[in-house]
């Protein structure tokens, strides 16, 4: 009897997509029939991608590139490097992101491709997925709660942990999300931890004036170097980028949700919670036009989960119980707006001065995300 005949494999071949706006868009064929995945609001992310748009290409270099098997797309990945990085923790490394595979053998082409751009580079070691920077979407969802992701955080199928594990990428850093809601929280409780924590501190805490906002945002710029300049994996923005970043969220901003804490009339941290905009993306399918802002609006009014994207402390002013009063009052003022649940997202795994307030106000860690790293030596 004759041995059936094997199909030959095409061969893979990687291709640039400089198309901002195509680049977000092959993603969606990777999710196809799968309830929990959020489409990008491509409108809205396209200028993050552009280096005629967004600042941070004024220090940075990327390529957004695609893998075809013939004429199907069968897998897609961004490399950069980022001068800034190298410069503020003394290594070179190139980050890799917008991650996305139909198989292993996509993926280690994908892989390799980064690798071999970012070295080329100067790269002495491959770090992600990491979209851009760690100022941006970063990380690979490998455990955790079931359901869709929120606004700015990654998803992915669980095989690509295996996958990008078997091209020689180890875990680097986990970035941990935890969640608190109505219906869980203990508000007595905490209600009581906080009055406790006013009397003991002299700080005090004032909502973000969005009718300054530019004065604002350079308060926040200042701290925020200086609040997260020793944590592992930070990247210092530039101004433009900042405010850049800050005006892009601030369409999405609710007044409830945005607190600066003082001493003495001195900014000395700062929480910013954002309302998720998953809900609306999910329902005009990331597409604002033509009638998808009547889509995305009219599913906001109904958006209940919050998500606290920033929330820290200058260094000489932790473990008095700032961060839990920020907390406190982002939870306490949500509530009253209307919202029921906050992720917190993402914190390091090792953090403990963050993850700790969080847990005695009731969150939990309910999903792990994975940055991975090799040597290109």
């Amino acid at each position: 009897m004759t041995a059936p005949v094997e199909e030959p494999r095409a061969e893979l071949v990687i291709r640039p997509v400089p198309q901002p706006a195509r680049f977000l868009d092959l993603q969606r064929d990777f999710y196809r029939g799968d309830r929990n995945y959020v489409p990008p609001i491509t409108a809205g992310e396209a200028w993050q991608i552009d280096p005629r748009r967004n600042p941070f290409f004024a220090h940075a270099e990327a390529t957004l590139f695609a893998a075809f098997d013939g004429a199907r797309v069968v897998g897609r990945a961004s490399a950069c490097r980022d001068r800034l990085h190298d410069e503020f923790h003394g290594d070179r490394i190139g980050f890799f992101g917008h991650f996305e595979a139909k198989d292993e053998r996509v993926a280690r082409a994908l892989v390799d491709h980064a690798a071999i751009w970012c070295r080329q580079r100067g790269a002495t070691a491959l770090r992600g997925p990491v979209d851009l920077s760690t100022n941006y979407r970063c990380g690979l969802l490998v455990e955790g709660d079931p359901g869709p992701p929120v606004m700015m955080m990654p998803y992915n199928p669980p095989h690509y942990a295996a996958w990008l594990e078997a091209c020689g990428l180890r875990k680097a850093k986990d970035l941990l999300a935890l969640h608190v809601d109505a219906d869980t929280i203990d508000l007595r409780r905490v209600d009581r931890i906080a009055e406790h924590l006013r009397k003991k501190t002299s700080a005090t805490l004032r909502p973000l004036d969005l009718r300054r906002f530019d004065a604002e945002s350079q308060v926040l710029w200042d701290l925020y170097h200086r609040i997260w300049e020793r944590n592992w994996g930070f990247v210092p923005m530039s101004r433009d980028e900042f405010l850049a970043q800050a005006k892009d969220l601030k369409r999405v901003a609710h007044p409830a949700l945005m607190h600066i804490a003082e001493v003495a009339g001195a900014p000395v941290g700062f929480g910013i919670a954002l309302p998720d905009i998953n809900v609306g993306a999910a329902a005009c399918r990331g597409r604002l036009l033509p009638f998808g802002w009547w889509k995305f609006l009219r599913a906001m009014k109904g958006a209940k989960l919050i998500r606290t994207i920033t929330l820290g402390v200058l260094p000489e002013w932790r473990r008095v119980g700032i961060e839990m009063l920020l907390m406190h009052r982002v939870i306490r003022f949500g509530l009253d707006a209307g919202f029921r649940a906050c992720e917190a997202s993402w914190i390091l795994e090792d953090n403990r001065d963050m993850l700790g307030p969080l847990e005695t106000l009731g969150h939990r860690v309910y999903r792990r995300y994975r940055i991975y790293e090799k040597s290109l030596s």
